[in-house]
């Protein structure tokens, strides 16, 4: 278009915007870990549902575990737990597309308490994340690292077991606060 017709009312225009370069380098921040087999884990607590979107559900866990803090079920949980792992276990378990959960729970060998549901994980091979921070983030960002950079490069595949946090007692919200995420995993070949 010649200057002239540019410079004409509604005569359309092309905008090339500058080109640039950017580098994005990830990776660099260790993920202290370790691989053990563990015996069934069977837990008892209160569930929620899941969606298969995991944006989501990074706001529906959040609000449940506010929820349940502020309710008596929050001590009734913490007195169940009397096998290992030790602590409160927040457990998200995908057993098909509709049926999406994510319990506060305990480990436990005490029947179910009315209003709450047992569930038993069979034996597995977990790997076992460290993880410091404040809470929801650091568990999230976790998550995020495991399938994006450990997974990949790891010799393991997805065992598609239930995933759990492992909270040890005090306060959810201190900065540095040390809980683990256990992930099933097997190996690639098996």
């Amino acid at each position: 278009v010649s200057p002239t017709a540019a410079r004409r009312a509604g005569t359309p225009l092309n905008a090339y915007p500058r080109i640039n370069l950017s580098i994005s380098v990830n990776g660099g921040a260790n993920m202290r870990y370790r691989v053990e087999q563990k015996d069934p884990i069977r837990f008892v607590g209160v569930s929620t549902a899941l969606s298969e979107d995991i944006e989501e559900n990074f706001k529906i866990a959040p609000a449940f575990w506010k929820k349940i803090l502020a309710d008596r079920l929050f001590d009734e949980i913490s007195r169940l737990n009397n096998r290992p792992p030790a602590g409160l276990l927040g457990v998200t378990g995908y057993l098909d597309p509709q049926n999406i959960f994510y319990s506060i729970a305990a480990a436990t060998d005490s029947p179910a308490p009315a209003g709450m549901t047992a569930y038993e994980i069979p034996s597995a091979t977990w790997v076992i994340f460290e993880v410091e921070g404040s809470l929801p983030a650091a568990i999230q960002t976790l998550f995020k690292r495991f399938y994006t950079e450990w997974l990949p490069f790891s010799g393991y595949t997805y065992a598609e077991q239930p995933d759990i946090e492992v909270y040890p007692p005090g306060d959810p919200y201190t900065p540095l606060r040390q809980s683990e995420v256990w992930i099933a995993i097997k190996k690639q070949n098996d």
